[in-house]
């Protein structure tokens, strides 16, 4: 029997799902991340959000290391997420670039067509249930931590970065936020 992947860990919480899995155009994802793929989960059901996934993002890090891999929930299948999520991969690839909880990425652009969020704020996966969060790679010592990006508006980033993580999202889900409607108001 052959050791379970993190494509395996995505299969088994989302196991009556369609699950594909797509390359990065650009060449210098695979010089970088050889073998990365993005993972595109198709919903299960109609009015559920798709999900993308990196898979081979926890490569990068040193040997002890604890490695992650990222996921960002779309409310339709979108071909922009697969370069999205390979070209922040290779920014987490680096050392003093790596991303964790609370780390605010400015993408410069809309997450999505129609959305004024362009930045994506990085926080545990609460939304995919219990044990989603960390994978054990079988015969490794370390773990993979599994990162929700959430996308929100630049006055969103100011907030997290005055008030903090905690009040961002007791924020969230005060106003009951949908952060995988592009068109969704600013909650500050």
């Amino acid at each position: 029997m052959r050791p379970m992947s993190f494509a395996d860990h995505l299969e088994r919480f989302h196991p009556d799902s369609v699950h594909e899995d797509f390359a990065s155009a650009r060449a210098e994802v695979q010089e970088r991340l050889p073998g990365f793929r993005v993972r595109r989960i198709a919903p299960a059901s109609s009015g559920k959000p798709w999900i993308y996934a990196t898979n081979g993002a926890a490569v990068a890090v040193g040997e002890d290391e604890d490695g992650a891999e990222y996921v960002v929930l779309a409310p339709a299948a979108d071909p922009v997420l697969v370069e999205m999520l390979a070209a922040l991969a290779t920014v987490n690839a680096d050392p003093d670039r790596r991303l964790g909880v609370g780390s605010i990425v400015n993408l410069g652009r809309p997450w999505t067509a129609s959305s004024a969020a362009k930045n994506l704020l990085v926080l545990p996966p609460y939304v995919f249930g219990s044990g989603f969060a960390v994978y054990e790679p079988p015969g490794e010592d370390r773990r993979v931590v599994v990162l929700w990006l959430v996308p929100i508006t630049s006055a969103e980033a100011r907030f997290v970065r005055l008030h903090g993580v905690q009040k961002f999202e007791q924020l969230m889900q005060r106003h009951e936020a949908n952060v995988v409607n592009p068109r969704r108001p600013p909650i500050v």
